[in-house]
């Protein structure tokens, strides 16, 4: 069987492309850079795919839909399967979902018959990838004056979303000051500030960033949650001085440690 026969008979949709399209930019970053066995492209970039799609996989009962998990689980394997990559936790997960997927009937027929076959693919060994993984252009579905949560290491930071570059590619976001335990309200937000960033010269600066990947509405990884739409009130950022540009291009990866910076003790 191929990749995609068997991503093909998941049913599962949108989540095998936005997996994939992250995926392609992970993989493409690791193959650009020093790193030359596939065990050292997985090992930096892994940890950064599952920062974004644990909040799926560690999600509770309540905010994850049934066996939804088990498909992202598959997904998971079947793409690093395909892009040349496996990873012993991830596959024996993989291969634990079919089995509750077969049990629960969630599938179809043809699914539970090619169960040996689905299980072969993933136990063998992937084909390393001879060039750097296409990708497609980023369209967002959120838009301008939304404020959105955003989960990281089981925290919760909200962010405004001043306006989007090109053809609806990207969204702008600026991020409000204060760190949450859960995803907040916008009752929860009245007052505050805008976080700034500090560079070398230890000055605060307005920090806006524009994130590619940051597409689908509701997230498929549960990581980013609309709080409210149409906000016309901004977070202020009077207390900060000019940015360094207009905004800074980043991703739905990259923005994981600009948060860790921006959020550092001061």
């Amino acid at each position: 069987m191929t990749h995609q026969q068997i991503l093909d008979k998941l049913a599962a949709g949108n989540v095998v492309s936005c997996i994939d399209d992250e995926l392609a930019r992970l993989v493409g970053w690791s193959m650009n850079g020093e790193l030359e066995t596939a065990e050292q492209q997985l090992a930096d970039f892994l940890p950064k795919l599952l920062s974004r799609w644990n909040c799926v996989l560690k999600a509770g009962k309540e905010e994850i839909g049934a066996y939804y998990k088990e498909k992202v689980i598959l997904v998971l394997a079947v793409l690093l399967h395909k892009y040349g990559f496996k990873d012993k936790t991830i596959t024996e997960q993989a291969l634990k979902a079919i089995d509750k997927l077969n049990k629960g009937v969630v599938l179809s027929d043809h699914f539970f018959r090619k169960t040996e076959e689905i299980k072969a693919v993933l136990n063998s060994d992937p084909v390393p990838l001879k060039k750097r993984p296409g990708h497609r252009e980023s369209i967002t579905f959120y838009r301008s004056k939304d404020v959105i949560s955003f989960q990281l290491d089981g925290q919760f930071y909200a962010a405004y979303i001043h306006g989007l570059v090109g053809q609806n590619n990207y969204p702008i976001i600026e991020f409000y000051d204060q760190v949450f335990t859960r995803v907040p309200e916008l009752k929860d937000l009245k007052n505050v500030k805008a976080r700034g960033a500090v560079y070398n010269d230890g000055v605060a600066r307005i920090s806006l960033d524009a994130i590619y990947l940051m597409k689908y509405l509701p997230d498929l990884a549960n990581q980013v949650h609309l709080i409210a739409a149409g906000v016309e009130e901004k977070p202020s950022n009077d207390h900060l001085e000019e940015s360094v540009g207009l905004y800074g291009m980043s991703d739905i990866f990259r923005i994981q440690d600009t948060i860790r910076g921006i959020f550092k003790p001061r």
